[in-house]
């Protein structure tokens, strides 16, 4: 049964999105896991769509459904785009607000998925190879 995309759901993509700018910030380095939570290796997108995968900083991971880790990076293009926006301002302050959809038509899903690193720890390949998607 499929969950409705609700608060919760949107609180906790907000909770991992900010973990991970925030270790990126602290760090000075863009370091996040994606790791898929079974084999994933030979499935079509549509099969990938009913996937879980674990998404966060290091060891301190969430299990996400396919959709909402898509939200997740999503959010973090758009914070990486406004930032590189206010700094071209030269703007110190002020907010972002995000455009948040959980429709990723297929082109939009590979693209997002070909720009992740995703590990494939149940699969003969260590990480996902969007190749397979077609």
């Amino acid at each position: 049964m499929a969950e409705s995309f609700n608060q919760s759901r949107m609180n906790r993509c907000v909770r991992i999105q900010q973990s991970i700018l925030e270790n990126w910030q602290r760090t000075t380095v863009f370091e996040y896991t994606v790791k898929a939570t079974e084999p994933i290796d030979g499935l079509s997108l549509s099969e990938l769509r009913l996937q879980y995968f674990s998404v966060g900083v290091k060891d301190d991971l969430t299990d996400l459904p396919f959709t909402d880790t898509l939200v997740v990076f999503s959010m973090i293009s758009q914070a990486i785009a406004a930032l590189k926006a206010k700094v071209a301002a030269k703007e110190k302050e002020g907010q972002i607000r995000f455009s948040i959809t959980t429709d990723f038509p297929d082109d939009v899903a590979t693209q997002m998925l070909s720009q992740m690193k995703i590990e494939t720890p149940f699969d003969d390949s260590p990480f996902l190879k969007i190749e397979s998607l077609e």
